[in-house]
């Protein structure tokens, strides 16, 4: 794959980690994170996995997510990045990052990507799924030079602020989109200098 002329890194030379386990108890989880591709998510899982997320978990009406959850139109915004829990190979979350020349950017300018609808199941949720979803976005953002990772999310999702506060973004304003309120999260690249 190219992005503005350049060969976007995946594979061996890509940061996706493969094989994470999480022990928690008694409860042994052990997931695959890769790219959409490699794991073959299908439709049907995009769609289960964005409405339990979103529409059950009450951030978007399900008039809304037919709309904005369409898959194809999910994955034709960029670089789907899934897990799947290895023992019954459910898709658990993902995450789409959408590349600087992509149709979709909504705030990024030259250079800069994009993180679009970070979802992780509930059942999933306090394994640290999450956080290795967006270890390999930066990781990825990182290796294909890109000078800064922006997202939004709404204003009620505190646990998500807290996470992405965590790895370093920061919030830079705020936007309406849908008629729902949003913060806007950035934060710079490390090796865009490299």
């Amino acid at each position: 794959m190219n992005i503005a002329g350049n060969p976007v890194k995946f594979g061996k030379d890509s940061a996706v980690l493969n094989n994470i386990i999480f022990i928690s108890g008694y409860l042994k989880l052990k997931f695959n994170i890769d790219f959409g591709e490699a794991l073959k998510v299908t439709d049907d899982e995009i769609s289960e996995l964005l409405t339990i997320v979103y529409v059950d978990g009450g951030y978007a009406s399900k008039d809304i997510a037919e709309k904005i959850f369409e898959p194809v139109a999910v994955k034709g915004r960029g670089i789907l990045l899934a897990s799947r829990e290895t023992s019954n190979m459910e898709l658990a979350g993902m995450v789409i990052i959408v590349p600087p020349d992509s149709k979709s950017i909504v705030r990024a300018k030259a250079n800069e990507c994009e993180m679009h609808l970070l979802g992780v199941k509930p059942v999933y949720r306090k394994h640290g799924l999450g956080k290795s979803l967006i270890t390999n976005v930066i990781d990825f953002a990182e290796k294909n030079k890109w000078s800064k990772i922006i997202l939004w999310t709404q204003r009620s999702m505190l646990e998500a602020q807290r996470l992405y506060e965590s790895f370093g973004f920061l919030k830079t304003e705020e936007m309406t989109k849908n008629g729902v309120a949003f913060f806007v999260y950035e934060r710079e690249c490390i090796s865009q200098t490299r």
